[in-house]
């Protein structure tokens, strides 16, 4: 009989998007890098991957790949301008652009892409974003964000909640996820996936509401502040459901 460890371990490779430049989502990426490099010509310091697909927590029911498109500082243009400039030559380039937190998603290949447009941070290594949700800049470090993440070991916790959040319908922006697993799984052993699972969804049922977490690359950045309390009670309540329900196939699937 299957156990409840082989059965999470099983929905979360079902849905993980590895990081191999032979995959789908490299091809797609891959696609668009001749039009963003039109579109930021001599502007343009790098194209990366970045996000989830770098920190090797990406799955297929979200963002299938993401690309950081390195900027110098644009004369005249704040980073919101910057951002909106992107959305409307990828709009007249018939890409049907639509806008995320902090990036454009576009489809290619039947993936999705989300473009990061990112500024120089002046002499910083870091770099300045637009975020949609709060309407202003920040300035941040996506390289330290990919590097704790990719480095933590818990990955796989990590895409569980993913689909899980996917499943609820729930507005969980990826890296304050990503984040409070880490928060929630401090004092948790490793290389014990439904355990763990379980140990995030009492977190969030229980403290998730109260918990205040900054992005370590910026810690004037609160990124608990980006979601309304009514998203946050949505998640603590589904947490608390999946708790109370004990059933595995209602919790990942």
């Amino acid at each position: 009989m299957i156990t409840t460890e082989q059965y999470a371990a099983s929905i979360v490779e079902k849905y993980h998007i590895a990081s191999d430049t032979d995959s789908p989502p490299h091809h797609a990426a891959d696609e668009v890098i001749p039009l963003l490099k039109q579109w930021g010509q001599q502007h343009l310091l790098g194209i990366t991957l970045s996000g989830a697909y770098a920190k090797n927590t990406a799955v297929t029911l979200s963002s299938h790949v993401d690309m950081l498109i390195a900027l110098s500082p644009v004369p005249g243009m704040e980073m919101k301008n910057v951002f909106w400039n992107l959305f409307e030559f990828l709009t007249d380039h018939d890409l049907r652009p639509r806008t995320r937190d902090v990036s454009i998603q576009v489809q290619r290949k039947g993936q999705h892409v989300d473009l990061i447009p990112a500024c120089r941070d002046g002499g910083h290594s870091g770099n300045v974003l637009f975020n949609k949700r709060a309407g202003t800049s920040v300035r941040t470090d996506v390289g330290k964000h990919i590097h704790l993440i990719a480095n933590s070991g818990r990955q796989q916790e990590i895409c569980a909640l993913k689909i899980w959040r996917e499943r609820n319908s729930l507005d969980f922006p990826s890296f304050y996820l990503e984040l409070t697993v880490l928060h929630a799984l401090e004092a948790e052993r490793f290389g014990q996936l439904a355990d763990n699972v379980l140990a995030v969804l009492r977190h969030l049922s229980h403290k998730f509401e109260q918990s205040v977490i900054r992005d370590p690359a910026n810690s004037d950045n609160i990124l608990s502040s980006d979601l309304a309390a009514a998203d946050k009670k949505a998640i603590a309540k589904a947490a608390r459901d999946a708790l109370y329900d004990e059933n595995w196939k209602k919790i990942l699937w």
